[in-house]
């Protein structure tokens, strides 16, 4: 115990003292082993007489043997050599002891001391307290030449096979875009001109890339004016007109979705056979299955009482088709109760906005003129009721409009295209910034408008230039028939 003194650090520290234990234990313990004699064995008396006088034999054994020649038992040898080990174990785990403190308690205790002594001081080899305040001076200037030129030559020779094979397959999912986008057209066909120059708008829709999800066409598939005959009275409205829209729009791309207009419909001699037959060709027209079109990704809901009212969300922004024809050329036919009709379309938007989740609207009609006044005051509510939700209605009015703001309402937004044969392509941005953001278009190259007659444009420079070249195709074709189609 004596060899480290109470008084230096090292003794203070209890894993040394532990070692000094250690030291103490085994001392005591092999103290005596070095000596291997054993107690003389006691001595026993004479064994007693028999009874005759004889000596009584007694038998040996091996104890008694070893005792006689004064050898230790078994038992004393066996406890012997287990104090050894025990001491092997013991000097072992001192060795470790002794390493463990070296390095994890003296360099410790001696920084630790460095620290009690200032931030600054420190002791040198002999004890002494000795200033280590940093200078504000380099204690050598920098070299102004590097210490080693750098190697122009790389260290390891570039791989020319990969380390990995390739895998086929992405780390992870791209992100699904939410933007939507689709095309628009309304107004046509008006003319046989038109209807040979639709087609080819549509083969050229189909290679412009977009990715559009359908095409929407608002309505009045013919000339409503002049529509009075020489007697006085709407001209009729044949089942093949309806047939032949039809016929060219199935060379669309992608799934066509029909609304309601009154120029064939209301304007026609009998509005019932009218509604019929557009029913007939047009109302499920997007539903077909021969066309090879993808599939619109959305489930189509309509009205139950007035079936050209639809709706449907898609990428969160919910498309709300509605029935707002113009009133036609007179009240004295089966729809003359205008006033119950537009209170239909308008229970049809707020329904749509009740029952489904979405970040934007769309809500296409033939037309926003005066006489649908009464359903445009319920919009107006609609509209106030949702502020964050950007709205646009979408019409036709036979020339170009915008207007932000529509009705003094920030998030309603108005658009009504001409009456060109090409289609207007629509981009809806649900998670844009402002209402004018949400909502986008390219109106492309228009290659035909101004109906009555039909009007042929042509571009020589610039972006469009060439692109109306198909229009050569259909030079022959009537631009000015009233009710094209017919004979």
């Amino acid at each position: 115990l004596s060899i480290v003194s109470r008084e230096q650090p090292l003794y203070r520290h209890h894993s040394c003292r532990s070692v000094l234990c250690v030291l103490t234990l085994i001392a005591t313990m092999t103290s005596n082993d070095d000596d291997d004699s054993i107690p003389p064995p006691p001595s026993y008396p004479p064994p007693p007489l028999s009874p005759v006088g004889e000596d009584v034999e007694i038998q040996s054994t091996p104890v008694l043997e070893r005792l006689n020649k004064g050898e230790a038992p078994e038992s004393n040898r066996k406890d012997k050599k287990k104090k050894y080990i025990l001491c092997a174990i013991l000097l072992l785990s001192f060795v470790g002891v002794c390493v463990g403190a070296a390095l994890g308690i003296v360099l410790p205790r001696q920084k630790s001391a460095d620290v009690e002594l200032g931030i600054y001081q420190a002791l040198d080899g002999d004890g002494n307290i000795i200033d280590i305040t940093p200078s504000s001076v380099p204690s050598e200037s920098p070299s102004s030449v590097p210490s080693q030129s750098p190697s122009t030559n790389p260290s390891l020779s570039p791989s020319l096979s990969p380390s990995l094979d390739p895998t086929t397959t992405p780390s992870m999912s791209p992100s699904e875009t939410k933007t939507l986008t689709f095309f628009a057209i309304g107004d046509v066909p008006y003319s046989d001109l038109e209807a040979c120059l639709i087609p080819h708008e549509l083969d050229k829709a189909a290679n412009s890339g977009a990715d559009a999800k359908f095409l929407l066409h608002l309505g009045d598939i013919r000339d409503g004016k002049p529509y009075v005959n020489s007697g006085g009275q709407p001209r009729p409205c044949p089942e093949y007109l309806y047939e032949d829209v039809a016929t060219i729009f199935e060379k669309s791309f992608v799934p066509t979705i029909f609304s309601m207009g009154d120029n064939a419909w209301l304007d026609c001699e009998d509005p019932d056979e009218s509604y019929t037959f557009w029913k007939k060709h047009l109302l499920t027209f997007n539903e077909r299955k021969d066309l090879g079109w993808p599939e619109l990704g959305a489930t189509v809901s309509r009205n139950q009482d007035h079936i050209e009212m639809y709706s449907f969300v898609l990428k969160d922004v919910l498309v709300i088709g509605q029935g707002l024809p113009g009133e036609g050329w007179s009240d004295d036919h089966a729809w003359n109760e205008w006033n119950v009709y537009l209170d239909a379309n308008a229970s049809w938007m707020e329904k749509s906005f009740a029952e489904n989740e979405f970040k934007a609207v769309i809500i296409c009609g033939n037309s926003s003129k005066g006489w649908n006044e009464r359903y445009f005051l319920r919009l107006e509510e609609v509209a106030k009721q949702n502020p964050d939700v950007p709205i646009m209605f979408l019409g036709d009015e036979h020339e170009f409009q915008e207007e932000p703001e529509f009705r003094g309402i920030p998030n309603l937004h108005r658009i009504a295209l001409d009456d060109v044969v090409t289609p207007t392509l629509i981009t809806v941005d649900p998670y844009a910034t402002g209402t004018l953001n949400v909502f986008t278009y390219d109106r492309r190259c228009p290659c035909a408008g101004n109906h009555r007659p039909t009007e042929l444009f042509t571009y020589t420079t610039g972006v469009c230039a060439g692109v109306c070249d198909t229009n050569d195709l259909c030079i022959n074709e009537d631009a000015s028939s009233v009710l094209w189609g017919e004979v």
